[in-house]
């Protein structure tokens, strides 16, 4: 039999131990040839997991580089956002409060700024009880 004969039926004798006709140089050659394509297999599925290796480490560095860059930037900008508790005085209206705690180097307007104050203060509209108390944000300086 030749070595190049159908595969199936080669693979059958082997697996049944009915080698029948081959010859010792006959089923080494087709151990050979196995052996050959598993390896070339393995070599397929090491590259393979190795570009998929470095693709995840580019992507990281990438990421990381990225993250380093954002964080040395410098928006010039030295203040952070804070909050007071404020006691809301008998007549006040959220305007009125508000108006003196906007900062318009952080808020276009005065609207903007009480938007805020609704959403930090979860109401609904501008209805404000007197002796409450409202979470006013501000923008503080930090210490050099």
């Amino acid at each position: 039999m030749n070595v190049t004969a159908n595969d199936m039926t080669v693979n059958k004798m082997i697996k049944n131990g009915s080698t029948g006709n081959l010859t010792s140089a006959e089923l080494s050659a087709i151990r050979i040839r196995r052996n050959r394509i598993r390896r070339q297999h393995q070599l397929h599925r090491r590259m393979l997991i190795a570009a998929c290796a470095l693709f995840v480490i580019m992507v990281l560095a990438v990421g990381f580089t990225s993250f380093l860059s954002k964080a040395s930037e410098s928006t010039g900008d030295d203040s952070y956002k804070t909050f007071d508790s404020v006691m809301i005085p008998y007549g006040a209206t959220l305007s009125s409060i508000s108006s003196e705690y906007v900062d318009y180097d952080h808020y276009e307007s005065l609207d903007a700024y009480v938007k805020e104050v609704r959403f930090v203060n979860h109401l609904d509209d501008d209805k404000i009880i007197a002796g409450h108390y409202l979470i006013m944000p501000y923008y503080a300086e930090y210490e050099k």
